[in-house]
């Protein structure tokens, strides 16, 4: 079976494209699709495509593997390990919030320091991408929507996320995670054949050299069919969308610590690649 990882990325001429990676090339696979996440839909047949040799493929060149409809869907508080350093208790349910394209970065281009934030953390995660369209989707066939795994990095303007009402607070999930340009995604779309069981997928995350946080899928509250159960109840589920499913911990608010300019943030996960972003 060919194992693929499906990319996203700026040709020479600036335009942008979309085909399939392998050893430093591209092939250039936008010209057959309306879209990338066309494309991702029919990642089964590709493996039946007969492709040519590719052109070279700088990394710099990479963007998010993702088109301007796709959702961005992200779990809060999803590793037991995160909960703890954040004093904080598992939920009934998942919980998920959304980001946009326009809060999307690539998976080595600079973030811009989040002004209007006192703190500003980094959270590496693992992600699936759909596949499939998926509505009122049964745990029991949830793998069958799933594409591939990508890595996110889930930047958070933390100082935002708290907002006074009256004698309590409320949560303030859009200025606090939704930030242009803030959320490192990629390098592309493994397959699951070539990265593994995500069971058994570990990610690290490392703050200018410095391993800060180190986590194993099996650590997570509720498992990759469980969010997609979930999700797919509220919301129909198009192929190309990204459900990120959470963070160990290791996260800077818990280390007293912000992002500043300069800081060099690296998320990686055997299989799957590596994000690596500086602070700007």
């Amino acid at each position: 079976m060919l194992c693929m990882k499906l990319v996203h990325y700026t040709a020479d001429d600036g335009s942008e494209k979309f085909g399939v990676y392998s050893s430093g090339k591209a092939t250039d696979l936008s010209p057959s699709y309306d879209g990338f996440a066309e494309m991702v839909a029919d990642a089964p047949s590709l493996r039946r495509t007969r492709r040519g040799p590719g052109v070279p493929l700088d990394g710099s060149r990479l963007l998010p593997p993702a088109e301007r409809g796709s959702k961005i869907l992200c779990m809060a508080v999803n590793y037991q390990s995160h909960i703890e350093e954040m004093n904080s208790n598992k939920t009934q349910t998942p919980i998920l919030f959304p980001k946009y394209f326009s809060s999307l970065t690539g998976p080595y281009s600079s973030i811009p320091l989040i002004l209007s934030s006192k703190i500003m953390d980094y959270e590496g995660e693992l992600a699936v991408v759909m596949g499939k369209q998926a509505r009122n989707v049964r745990r029991d066939d949830a793998w069958d929507f799933v594409a591939g795994y990508t890595l996110l990095n889930d930047i958070s303007a933390r100082s935002l996320f708290r907002v006074p009402q009256g004698k309590g607070e409320m949560l303030d999930w859009f200025s606090c995670k939704a930030n242009d340009r803030s959320t490192p995604l990629g390098p592309w779309i493994v397959t699951p054949d070539e990265a593994g069981r995500f069971g058994d997928l570990h990610i690290d995350t490392y703050l200018n050299g410095s391993k800060v946080q180190s986590g194993d899928t099996s650590d997570m509250v509720f498992d990759v069919p469980a969010i997609i159960e979930h999700a797919s109840s509220r919301v129909t589920l198009d192929p190309g969308d990204v459900l990120s499913t959470g963070t160990p911990a290791g996260v800077g608010v818990a280390r007293n610590r912000t992002l500043a300019r300069g800081d060099v943030i690296r998320v990686e996960a055997g299989g799957v690649g590596y994000l690596e972003n500086r602070i700007f």
